[in-house]
């Protein structure tokens, strides 16, 4: 049961890197400061020295904060595992970036449902600080983006300052992306190690390790997020790449900090709608198709997951 449990595991965490890798690097790509190989090899090594240094916080709020670790074993922790990675790997096969820690905790929540035991207050103040710090990220990057773009009187020094440092730019892009893909590493690994850490089946430090280097294998394994974010929403530049991987990459950290699993996906594809709505107008945006199935997407993923986790529950738990 345990090998069945570390191969989806390892499934889950490399659908889950190819989420984060559209929503770190897909600004420097998008924006044709680095090649798809490089960000790769840039992404996996950020990814795990994120996970190792700073993943701990999170993964303790999902072995622990959401339901009580003796209802994680070895089955329950398949469900999890299971319903979560399902709910990914359709999301990556229709190309729409997709949070992780939703379907993490929507794959718990399931579980926990068919014990009687969540915890709602924590899920709550979860959901409170992820529409916050979606809101945030939001209005920061419209407002940052809304002063560059398009080019005038007030700003037309910065277009000058681009102009002859272009190259210097580019590389302020990558060191950015890098930034952003440090983050990622220390929130996202953390969704599957922490249900196997609970359940003692994985020591924490362990499974960062691992699952980290497994988790960075999975920007290779699907392209669509990442094209979508990068190529199908609108086109980034090189300011607005700067932008958002700071902003993004600022606030995720913060929540890893606390502990808080932070659906960065959605944070960062937020943050590029915010400047389609600049560059494209509110209407063109609106009624993009792409646009329109990242929200159904976004809608009904969680739902579906904790009903597949809770079914799949009243099966084998009894």
């Amino acid at each position: 049961m345990e090998i069945l449990i570390f191969i989806l595991a390892a499934f889950f965490a490399i659908n889950m890197g190819a989420s984060s890798f559209a929503a770190s690097l897909s600004t420097a790509v998008g924006s044709k400061a680095i090649t798809r190989r490089n960000a790769w090899f840039l992404y996996i090594v950020l990814i795990v020295l994120g996970a190792v240094l700073l993943g701990q916080e999170v993964s303790a709020t999902l072995s622990k904060g959401i339901i009580p670790t003796n209802f994680l074993n070895a089955y329950s922790v398949a469900i999890i595992i299971f319903s979560a990675t399902l709910s990914l790997f359709t999301a990556n096969l229709m190309h729409i970036p997709q949070s992780t820690s939703l379907s993490t905790i929507a794959a718990i929540c399931g579980v926990g449902m068919f014990y009687h035991h969540v915890n709602w207050g924590k899920i709550q103040y979860l959901a409170i600080c992820w529409i916050l710090s979606t809101l945030v990220a939001f209005v920061l990057i419209y407002a940052l983006t809304l002063y560059v773009y398009p080019p005038r009187k007030i700003n037309f020094w910065i277009y000058e300052k681009v102009v002859h440092h272009h190259k210097r730019l580019k590389w302020f892009v990558i060191l950015t992306s890098g930034y952003n893909v440090f983050s990622q590493g220390t929130n996202n690994v953390a969704n599957v190690v922490g249900p196997l850490a609970g359940a003692g089946m994985l020591d924490t430090m362990t499974g960062l390790w691992v699952m980290g280097i497994i988790f960075g294998l999975g920007g290779l394994a699907f392209t669509g997020p990442l094209q979508t974010t990068s190529e199908k929403i609108v086109p980034l530049g090189l300011l607005t790449a700067t932008i958002i991987n700071f902003v993004s990459g600022s606030i995720t950290l913060g929540a890893s900090a606390l502990g808080i699993p932070q659906p960065a996906v959605i944070i960062y594809t937020m943050a590029v709608f915010a400047i389609g709505l600049i560059k494209d107008g509110k209407e063109t945006t609106i009624k993009n198709p792409v646009t329109k199935k990242t929200f159904f997407t976004w809608c009904i993923n969680p739902v579906v997951t904790v009903c597949i986790s809770y079914l799949l529950s009243m099966i084998f738990l009894k």
